[in-house]
C-alpha cells in the first residue's frame, strides 16, 4: 500500500490532487533571516489566507520545504495546517539545506557521525519531528511526521559537507522509502548531484531536482533526466532569472521529448513578497495562486495538452511522493 505522509496523518496518493511541489508559507528565522530579512515569513493568519487562495486556485497539496536549521516551525506549520484541513494538505520535511546554511566545523552536521544522523532523520519520517528542530539538546516529537528529505547543494560546488548531507538523505530514503528534494544553487551541479546520489543507493525515480529553471539550458535538462531523476520547475513570476515564457517553453519542449513523467511544477515563493498575503498592508503582489492562475494558462496558450498538465501537477507528484507503507 502506498501513501503520502502529511504533516496531519497518511493519506492516499490518489488524494493529493494538483500539487505544488516545492514552497514555503512559515519561515522562523536561521541565516536566510539575517541574510535578508524579507526571508522572514512568520505569520500563521497570514499563512493561513496563503494556501487559501491557492485551493481557491485548485491547488490540494503544497509540500513546504523548510528544512532543520532554516527556520522551520513545527508548532505554527501545525496550526496552519489544521486551519486548512478541509481545503488541503501539507507535506513537511526533514533533512539540511545548502552546506553554507551550516557550519562546516561545529555544526552537528559536520561533527556527528553520520549512522546517527540517519536515525535523527528516519526518526522525524516514522515517528514525529522534534518540536525544536533539533536546535538543541532537548528532542521533543510531535506527532506531525516529515514525508520528505531534503538536501542541497551550493553554487558551482558540492562542499563535503554537502556530500555528507547527501549520503544521509540517501541513506535515509533507503530506510523510509522517502522522496529527496535537491536544491541545487541556480541550476549547478545538477548532474553531478544525480550522480552522487546514484552512487550512494537512492532510487533515482524518487530524487527530484529543483531551480534548474535558472539555468536556462534546454540540453542540460536533458542530461540530468537521462540520469532517471525529476526536475522540479520552481520559477514562475522570477523574471529576475527569466521570463514565464521561457520556462513555459521549455517545460513544452520537454514534454514533447518524452520527459513528461519526470517534471514537477511549483512556485517556491520564498520571499515575503512572493506571498501576496504577507504583503496586503504594503500594497499588492502576487501569491503562490500564480501558478494556477497565470502560469498554468500560459502552458495551455503555448501549447501543452491537459495530459501532460495532469502529469506534471497529479499524477507524478502522487508516484514521486508516495511511501511504501
Amino acid at each position: 500500500m502506498k501513501i503520502i505522509r502529511t504533516v496531519l496523518g497518511d493519506i492516499l496518493p490518489e488524494e493529493m490532487g494538483v500539487t505544488d511541489s516545492h514552497d514555503h508559507l512559515i519561515r522562523s528565522g536561521g541565516p536566510e533571516v539575517d541574510e535578508d530579512p524579507s526571508f522572514l515569513m512568520d505569520s500563521v493568519p497570514s499563512a493561513i489566507k496563503e494556501f487559501s487562495s491557492f485551493a481557491d486556485a485548485g491547488g490540494k497539496t503544497m509540500v513546504c520545504m523548510d528544512p532543520i536549521g532554516c527556520g522551520r516551525n513545527v508548532k505554527s506549520m501545525l496550526k496552519v495546517a489544521e486551519a486548512v484541513k478541509d481545503r488541503g494538505h501539507i507535506i513537511m520535511t526533514t533533512g539540511f539545506h545548502k552546506g553554507i546554511r551550516y557550519d562546516k566545523r561545529t555544526s552537528w552536521l559536520a561533527t556527528v557521525n553520520i549512522d546517527k544522523i540517519v536515525e535523527m532523520m528516519v526518526a522525524e519520517i516514522e515517528v514525529g519531528m522534534d518540536i525544536h528542530s533539533y536546535n538543541g539538546p532537548v528532542v521533543e516529537r510531535t506527532k506531525a511526521r516529515a514525508g520528505l528529505i531534503k538536501a542541497g547543494t551550493g553554487y558551482r560546488l558540492i562542499s563535503k559537507l554537502e556530500q555528507k548531507a547527501l549520503e544521509v538523505a540517501a541513506l535515509t530514503q533507503q530506510e523510509t522509502g522517502c522522496a529527496i528534494s535537491v536544491h541545487v544553487d541556480l541550476g549547478t551541479m545538477a548532474w553531478e548531484v544525480a550522480r552522487l546520489l546514484k552512487a550512494y543507493g537512492a532510487n533515482t525515480d524518487k530524487v527530484i531536482l529543483c531551480h534548474l529553471q535558472r539555468n536556462p539550458d534546454i540540453y542540460y535538462y536533458e542530461k540530468v533526466l537521462n540520469e532517471g531523476v525529476n526536475i522540479c520547475f520552481d520559477g514562475p513570476n522570477k523574471v529576475k532569472y527569466a521570463p514565464d515564457s521561457l520556462l513555459a517553453e521549455n517545460m513544452i519542449s520537454l514534454v514533447n521529448k518524452g520527459y513528461g513523467k519526470q517534471l514537477l511544477l511549483s512556485m517556491d515563493a520564498g520571499f515575503m513578497d512572493g506571498l501576496w498575503s504577507y504583503m496586503e498592508d504594503e500594497g499588492m503582489a502576487n501569491g503562490i495562486d500564480y501558478m494556477l492562475t497565470r502560469f498554468v494558462p500560459l502552458l495551455k496558450q503555448i501549447g501543452m495538452e491537459d495530459k501532460a498538465l495532469n502529469y506534471i501537477l497529479k499524477d507524478n507528484p502522487a508516484r514521486i511522493f508516495a511511501i511504501d507503507k
